[in-house]
């Protein structure tokens, strides 16, 4: 399995010396804290996804992460959700701020918002070749098999040249998180 991010705390030059001493919080604090320190977020949802207005389309991620193959997937357009959803992105981009893909269970990678948008991003929902019912076939990880339910929406590229850009699966919010920002495990 992927290493969680359950147990974040946030650590801002804003944070008062108390708060920032207390660092070992319950996960509901420390979620709680990161929560209000974040920028601006974006649900991952069918309901936001048509919502926002992005067409889906279908496209083919070469050598897919995950699946090992080239897979065609169902997605939506990564930089024109979150410029629909969160329409300063690109003015918080410039200020430097970061993005994290939040996923249901706890792994939460992060990356400069800049180096994310305007590079080919897409949020997968499905595999486009899948059988009729069935949002994505079984996915062997590591030691364990992904069920559909697990890899829910996933973070893909349209090339395979950003092997360093994060590729979460489960995704069910993006956060914007200021320039500052350090996450600590």
């Amino acid at each position: 399995m992927r290493h969680p991010a359950l147990f974040l705390t946030l650590a801002l030059s804003a944070v008062t010396p108390a708060a920032h001493a207390a660092t070992v919080q319950p996960k509901a604090q420390q979620l709680a804290v990161f929560k209000v320190a974040a920028l601006a977020h974006a649900n991952v949802t069918p309901v936001s996804l048509r919502a926002s207005g992005v067409p889906a389309e279908t496209v083919t991620i070469p050598a897919d992460y995950l699946y090992k193959r080239d897979l065609r997937v169902q997605a939506y357009d990564l930089d024109a959700f979150l410029k629909a959803r969160i329409p300063n992105v690109a003015e918080l981009a410039a200020q430097g701020a970061q993005v994290m893909f939040w996923c249901r269970d706890g792994y939460a990678p992060t990356a400069k918002l800049a180096d994310v948008l305007g590079h080919g991003g897409l949020l997968a929902v499905a595999d486009a070749d899948a059988p009729a019912g069935v949002q994505w076939p079984d996915a062997p990880y590591k030691t364990t098999v992904l069920k559909a339910p697990e890899i829910g929406n996933y973070v893909v590229w349209r090339a395979a040249q950003f092997p360093a850009k994060p590729q979460p699966w489960g995704l069910e919010t993006i956060y914007i998180l200021p320039a500052g920002a350090t996450l600590k495990k």
